[in-house]
Order: C-alpha cells, then structure tokens, then sequence
C-alpha cells in the first residue's frame, strides 16, 4: 500500500486527485494539505510514502517544504504537481529533493505513473516535462 499525501492550496484540486487516488487498491490517501506548514507537519504525524506538492502554496512555498520534508524525512519522496511549466521551476523543485515532476493539465496521463515509478526508487518527468539545465 503506498501511503501519499496531497499538498495543494485548492480544495477543488486536492478533493479531485483524492477521489481519483482512492479508486486505486494499492492507494491510500493519509492525509490533505494547504499549505507547506501544514505538509512539514503532516508529513511527521502519518508518515506517508508520496508527498504531491504543488508549488505555490503560502506562507512556505512547494519548494521550500520540499527541501525541508527531503531533509527531515529522507525516506518520503515528493512528485512535484504544478501548472509551472517553465524549466526553472522544475529545475527548483528537483534541486529541493523532489523525486517527480507533472504537470497538473497532464495528471490523468501522468500521476499514477509518476506514483508508481517514485515510490520503486526512480525519477519521474511527465510527457512535456524538460527541466533545463
């Protein structure tokens, strides 16, 4: 059972990819954020496997609650889940710890992939995704 946490500062979001989650049996959703604060913490209190992180979420931002969680937590892995597609935010959130990257317009194609290919160890970019240099 891979254990995730949803961190996203839209209900509508986290609430979607939740329902889409929890109909796969090897899934278990521990836990919703809304803010960075609110993963760090949440991250400590269930212990999840998958961390899906968007990226803009105040007063701590994706990247920097990536790079806190990846140093704190070294065993929890973060797919970055963002509209962004420019390759310096995606170069930021790899360079935070973040194992994954997916671009939100591109989930239904790419999350469960990204999931599955995260949790063995691997990295993971979504079709479309370049990180730069």
């Amino acid at each position: 059972m891979i254990r995730i946490v949803i961190a996203d500062d839209h209900p509508e979001i986290r609430s979607a990819w939740s329902m889409f989650l929890r109909s796969h049996a090897n899934i278990i959703v521990v836990g919703e954020c809304t803010n960075g604060q609110e993963v760090i913490d949440k991250v400590r209190e269930s212990q999840p496997d998958i961390v899906l992180m968007d990226i803009n979420m105040k007063p701590i931002s994706g990247i920097e609650a990536t790079r806190k969680l990846t140093d704190e937590h070294p065993d929890v892995k973060v797919i970055g889940v963002s509209f962004h597609t420019s390759p310096v935010y995606i170069r930021k959130m790899l360079d935070a710890g973040a194992r994954g990257y997916v671009f939100k317009y591109a989930v239904v194609e790419d999350l469960l992939n990204a999931i599955e290919e995260v949790y063995k160890g691997n990295i993971f970019l979504g079709k479309d995704v370049k990180p730069g240099n």
